[in-house]
């Protein structure tokens, strides 16, 4: 299949419609012409056509095809991922037109891995209900590759994750510190130490524990600690990637032992819940960082939710100065 040279820059725009990147983006998923034709409200022969002229522009083939179908190349799936985010970004423009006729202030989507109940999540949004009431906030807790995938694709406009250190996982995305701490270790308010101000390790080794799963670089840096301060692992574990929710009610009832982040572990020992033994762990997954699309001008309602994570981040953390410095930087 002969292409012609890829027109410039400058003509690109005139060559394109929008119907082919809809196309383009059902293709995409269907991997068949006819599902994608019909799912477009375009006959087979105008799809085809569409194709040929969308390759034509980019002067490259962009679907290998077979009796079985059609299968993206490596210049289809880039283009793919580009398609989708140029669709994300008109529905999200008529979303935010929609919502600003209607006397709103707009949309904005907000990933996180942090539970919603996590004290920094409802202080900036009580923040941002202050600033913009009539703001529409739309909140998800994802783990952090979808959170990444989602944030870069465009169908969410914030992620608050861990630091993205990959570096293709990276690519295309802004990151800033919003902030990092430590673990503690928390037990139920009757734990026979619940008051102690000292306690070793090999002291509750015995003791039921919660602990991550069996690998990555969490469960490796707990069964470091083990090692070092113990020489063994404890014997009567549950391995527990369960909500938040589940793990508490497994240190208030029935006295198992559970790393948890300092803030989080503060809030309930608040409460009355639970009781924060004198052992630390430090941060083996990297802080938690604010990542949008680079080169992407943040719209007001966006700034206005950075600002409030940020300043929800100082209240939560104050004497977390070095993320608050990188963060400021």
């Amino acid at each position: 299949m002969t292409l012609p040279a890829p027109p410039t820059i400058a003509t690109l725009p005139f060559r394109l419609k929008f119907r082919q990147l809809v196309l383009l983006d059902a293709l995409g998923a269907s991997q068949s012409l006819r599902k994608a034709a019909a799912q477009t409200h375009l006959t087979q022969p105008a799809a085809s056509r569409a194709m040929a002229e969308l390759e034509s522009a980019f002067g490259v083939q962009l679907f290998e095809r077979s009796h079985s179908g059609m299968a993206p190349t490596v210049y289809g799936n880039a283009l793919i991922q580009h398609a989708r985010r140029v669709l994300f970004d008109v529905q999200q423009a008529h979303a935010e037109i929609q919502a600003l006729r209607s006397g709103s202030q707009g949309v904005v989507r907000l990933g996180s891995l942090l539970p919603p109940a996590t004290g920094l999540l409802p202080k900036a949004v009580g923040e941002i209900k202050k600033r913009l009431p009539h703001l529409r906030i739309s909140l998800e807790q994802l783990p952090q590759k979808p959170l990444v995938d989602r944030v870069r694709e465009g169908s969410l406009d914030i992620a608050l994750c861990r630091h993205i250190t990959d570096r293709d996982d990276a690519a295309g995305l802004e990151q800033s510190v919003l902030f990092d701490e430590d673990y503690v270790l928390v037990a139920g308010r009757s734990h026979r130490f619940a008051r102690s101000r000292s306690v070793k390790l090999a002291e509750l080794i015995d003791d039921p524990w919660i602990l991550p799963h069996g690998s990555g670089p969490f469960h490796a840096h707990v069964q470091a600690l083990f090692l070092g301060r113990v020489g063994c692992m404890p014997a009567n574990v549950v391995e527990s990637s369960t909500p938040l929710a589940a793990n508490l009610q497994l240190v208030e009832q029935y006295g198992f032992l559970n790393f948890m982040q300092k803030t989080v572990a503060q809030r309930y020992a608040q409460r009355r819940q639970l009781s924060i033994l004198p052992i630390t762990l430090s941060n083996p997954l990297g802080p938690h960082v604010i990542a949008v699309r680079a080169n992407m001008g943040a719209s007001p309602a966006v700034r206005t939710v950075l600002e409030a994570l940020r300043d929800a981040a100082a209240a939560e953390l104050p004497e977390n100065q070095q993320a608050l410095q990188a963060l400021r930087a």
